[in-house]
């Protein structure tokens, strides 16, 4: 899969090891096409509850959404996780995710970015 993004999407890579790949999107500066290897295990990135693509979306505040999901009676699959604490690197600040299995059986990833229009985040449609 790799080969394919690279070769055939022309996607360049900033990340890349036998077990994860990371190609960033001109879109945003943390909008990525990530691919996952099956030897990966760092589930706060991957989680082991998904045997497949994960499709992720991105949402102005992670707590909001994760309250109104919960409220609707969605399976978290995992914790908010903020990036500047898992990985401990404060340029990392607001940016968070959190795994959910949606009604039709898939997992899905809700992401905030944490940036401004001033940091270099993708702009929001009115």
């Amino acid at each position: 899969m790799t080969g394919f993004v690279r070769d055939v999407l022309g996607l360049r890579s900033s990340h890349l090891d036998g077990d994860w790949a990371i190609f960033p999107l001109e879109s945003g500066r943390r909008d990525y096409f990530e691919i996952y290897g099956p030897g990966h295990a760092d589930e706060r990135l991957m989680t082991a509850a998904s045997d497949g693509p994960i499709a992720a979306f991105a949402v102005d505040d992670l707590l909001q959404a994760r309250a109104e999901l919960e409220a609707a009676g969605t399976e978290m699959v995992s914790d908010v996780i903020w990036a500047a604490e898992a990985f401990g690197n404060p340029a990392f600040d607001g940016f968070g995710w959190f795994f959910f299995r949606a009604p039709d059986g898939n997992v899905y990833l809700l992401q905030q970015d944490g940036l401004t229009p001033q940091d270099g985040a993708a702009p929001q449609a009115d």
